[in-house]
């Protein structure tokens, strides 16, 4: 039943994260290619607010009252409505409107990347299949990717037209994803759970809090990449900034498909302390890259993507389910996704934003000595992160533990 499920499942992560690339890979660009640079960091703390305020509750409704495929192809036909006008307001500079449509975007579509974890836990074994369904996530984003960078929509508010149409046609595709019901339909509802309380006491196991803290701060240098690297890029002379970010993606699908190798064998400790410490690393080699300009840095600084994002971001997806009931999975999910793109990436941007106002300001290739203190600082947060976690996380083997999972129901 699994093998039947699995390339259904495996499609939906394509066109899930297809749809995201498109109007989120070079959203700061766009933004700075129409005169609006001052607010690409608002902009990214306005999706990071609306990751605060929907996910949980929406994986709390998937948990107990509609099945998950329902919630999330209903999700997506509203949001690509709401993504075809966006263009209007960022090509008239309308500022307010602009922002507005973004938080409203961000309030509609990130809780479709937590449900498209959820419905992925619960038809398969985590630990030794996820990273195969998410790598293909990955694929979808590289192909737009391509797509936007060699058609010349890098800095195009084309993207988002595209990204509309996508919506349309994964939103559709959601209500033939296998059935996922909701696993405590059964239970009687409570005050506890329109608090989501159940997810929230997760906080009580010190690991799974340090490993939140970590996730928390971790955002300002993954923010400082995903919101500014293309404007990096572009200063640096690469006019196809989304097609120079494919080499990070290349090397994001190579080390996915290694995840469950080494998840297997050496525990997530390590593994999310590799990770963390290679953001380190990415940071220091963008701002030596400010200063000398080497083809070479940036290439590495660019490749070390699959480090950054697998051995981090990935792995904690699937550390989380496996501290979660199966009654709370869908919470669990959005509870970890909240702290990042929510109260991290709201956290994140706004830090980001500030010290991208005060040091560079702008692009083109006169500032680029002045990105060596935006780089910098993000490094200096990533080892602070690395150190404490290197110091206070235990392992516990029992975590990756092969589990085959249930399914109350199936399609």
């Amino acid at each position: 039943m699994t093998a039947i499920k699995t390339p259904r499942l495996l499609l939906m992560m394509f066109l899930q994260y297809f749809m995201q690339g498109a109007w989120n890979m070079t959203m700061g660009l766009v933004l700075s290619t129409y005169g609006m640079a001052n607010i690409i960091g608002t902009s990214y703390a306005l999706l990071g607010l609306a990751t605060m305020l929907s996910p949980l509750l929406i994986g709390m409704v998937a948990d107990r009252f509609f099945a998950s495929q329902k919630i999330m192809g209903m999700l997506h036909l509203v949001n690509a409505a709401l993504l075809f006008f966006v263009p209007y307001f960022i090509t008239s500079q309308n500022t307010g409107m602009t922002l507005l449509m973004i938080f409203l975007v961000g309030l509609l579509f990130y809780p479709t990347t937590a449900l498209a974890n959820s419905i992925s836990f619960s038809h398969i074994n985590g630990v030794k299949n996820f990273p195969f369904i998410r790598v293909f996530g990955t694929f979808g984003f590289m192909a737009m990717g391509f797509i936007i960078g060699q058609m010349g929509y890098s800095g195009d508010v084309t993207t988002w037209y595209i990204a509309s149409g996508v919506g349309i046609i994964i939103g559709l595709y959601c209500f033939t994803l296998p059935n996922t019901p909701p696993k405590a339909k059964s239970v009687p509802f409570s005050l506890r759970d329109l608090l989501c309380l159940d997810a929230l006491a997760l906080f009580k196991d010190r690991n799974f809090t340090l490993l939140m803290v970590s996730i928390l701060f971790l955002m300002i240098p993954k923010t400082a990449y995903s919101a500014y690297i293309p404007v990096f890029l572009k200063a640096l002379g690469f006019e196809n900034a989304a097609t120079m970010m494919q080499i990070g993606i290349a090397s994001e699908v190579i080390f996915m498909f290694l995840l469950s190798w080494f998840l297997l064998r050496a525990g997530f400790k390590f593994i999310l302390l590799a990770g963390a410490v290679c953001w380190v690393v990415r940071s220091l080699l963008f701002a030596n890259v400010a200063l000398n300009g080497s083809m070479i840095l940036i290439v590495a600084g660019l490749l070390l993507q699959g480090f950054c994002w697998d051995f981090f971001f990935t792995a904690a997806d699937i550390y989380v389910d496996r501290k979660a009931k199966p009654e709370i999975k869908a919470q669990a999910q959005s509870l970890r996704f909240m702290v990042s793109n929510g109260f991290g990436l709201l956290f994140a941007s706004t830090i980001c934003g500030t010290l991208f106002n005060r040091t560079v300001g702008g692009q083109g290739a006169e500032l680029l000595p002045q990105w060596f203190s935006f780089w910098g600082f993000a490094a200096a947060v990533a080892g602070v992160v690395s150190l404490l976690f290197f110091l206070l996380f235990r392992d516990d083997k029992a975590d990756v533990v092969e589990v085959v999972p249930a399914v109350q129901e199936s399609a």
